[in-house]
C-alpha cells in the first residue's frame, strides 16, 4: 500500500545558490586564481593592443599567448579583438554575466546594469563600493566626522570643520586627523578662519576645558584609525578591502581577487565550500 505524498511547490523550487549571491563553484584554471600568476601570463602581451594588462588581470583574464586572445581563469570564457576605450571588466560581464569572478568582484547589480544597457557607476578604490556622483553625501555621517563627534565635539563644530576643509581644498576626502586639526585650531583661535566670523560667538560658547579632558591625544586617534583600516584590509594582499565571506565558517579575511585561490580559511583552517560578497553601507539611511 502506498500513500500520496503532497509536495509544497513553494518550497520545492528553491533558487540556486548563485541566485542568492553565493558562489560554490571552483575555478576552471585554479593555477591562475592567484593575481600574480595571471599577471605573469601577460609578459608577452603585445604593446600595440590598446588595453592595459592590469585591467585585464583585475577582470580575471589570462593571456593565452595568441594574438590578443584572453581567457577567464574562473569561468573559462574567452575574449579577443580588443578595441580602444573598451573596459575589460565590463566586456567580461557582458559576455559572461554568470561568471563567479565578476559576481565576487562587482556583484549582481553590476551585471544587471550592463544587461539593461546602463553604464555602471564608478566604483571606489576597493572595487566594490559604488559611488553615485549625482547624490549628495551627508558628510556629517562619514566615519571621519563621527570619530570626532565620539570624542566630544558637537555636531555643529564638526560640520563647521567639514565646511572649512571642503572650501579650502575643494574636495571631501577628509580624514579624522584633518577635521581634528581644524577643530583644535578653532578652539585655540576662533578668529583664525575669517570666512566663519559670524559663528565665532557660537564657537566661543563651547566649554573647551571640558572637551580637552575627554579628547584623546591626536596620536592616539590616528593610531586607532589606522588599526581600524588594517582590520578591514585583505589579510592576503594587504591592499584591498576584505569583503568576501567564506562558507560555511563565515570568516571575512580576503578580497575578491585573493579569495578564489584559498581552499582553506586562513583563520580556522576549515575547507571553503563557497563564497558570498559583503557590501558595506557608505551612506546613512534616512
Amino acid at each position: 500500500m502506498t500513500g500520496d505524498v503532497k509536495i509544497d511547490s513553494h518550497h520545492s523550487k528553491r533558487p540556486p545558490p548563485i541566485a542568492l549571491g553565493i558562489n560554490v563553484e571552483k575555478p576552471n584554471f585554479p593555477q591562475y586564481a592567484v593575481y600574480s600568476k595571471r599577471l605573469e601570463s601577460f609578459e608577452a602581451w603585445p604593446e600595440y593592443i590598446p588595453v592595459d594588462k592590469i585591467d585585464l588581470v583585475d577582470a580575471g583574464l589570462v593571456y593565452t599567448g595568441v594574438g590578443d586572445s584572453v581567457r577567464c581563469y574562473f569561468c573559462g570564457g574567452g575574449l579577443r579583438n580588443w578595441e580602444y576605450g573598451v573596459v575589460p571588466m565590463e566586456e567580461h560581464a557582458k559576455w559572461y554575466p554568470k561568471c563567479p569572478h565578476i559576481l565576487l568582484v562587482k556583484g549582481q547589480a553590476y551585471t544587471e546594469r550592463l544587461s539593461r544597457g546602463e553604464k555602471p557607476e564608478i566604483d571606489g578604490s576597493s572595487g566594490n563600493v559604488y559611488l553615485d556622483t549625482s547624490a549628495k553625501t551627508n558628510l556629517i555621517d562619514s566615519i571621519a566626522a563621527q570619530s570626532c563627534i565620539e570624542i566630544g565635539y558637537t555636531d555643529h563644530m564638526v560640520q563647521k570643520a567639514i565646511d572649512i576643509y571642503t572650501n579650502k581644498y575643494g574636495k571631501n576626502d577628509f580624514k579624522g586627523k584633518d577635521l581634528c586639526e581644524i577643530l583644535f585650531e578653532l578652539e585655540e583661535n576662533p578668529e583664525a578662519i575669517d570666512t566663519y566670523k559670524e559663528d565665532q560667538s557660537q564657537i566661543a560658547q563651547v566649554d573647551s576645558d571640558t572637551l580637552n579632558e575627554d579628547i584623546e591625544p591626536l596620536e592616539t586617534l590616528v593610531e586607532e584609525n589606522q588599526r581600524l583600516k588594517e582590520n578591514q584590509m585583505c589579510k592576503i594582499c594587504l591592499d584591498s578591502r576584505a569583503d568576501i565571506i567564506f562558507l560555511p565558517c563565515g570568516h571575512m579575511v580576503s578580497c575578491p581577487q585573493c579569495a578564489p585561490a584559498l581552499t582553506k580559511c586562513p583563520v580556522c583552517r576549515k575547507t571553503v565550500n563557497g563564497h558570498i560578497k559583503a557590501f558595506f553601507a557608505t551612506t546613512s539611511i534616512s
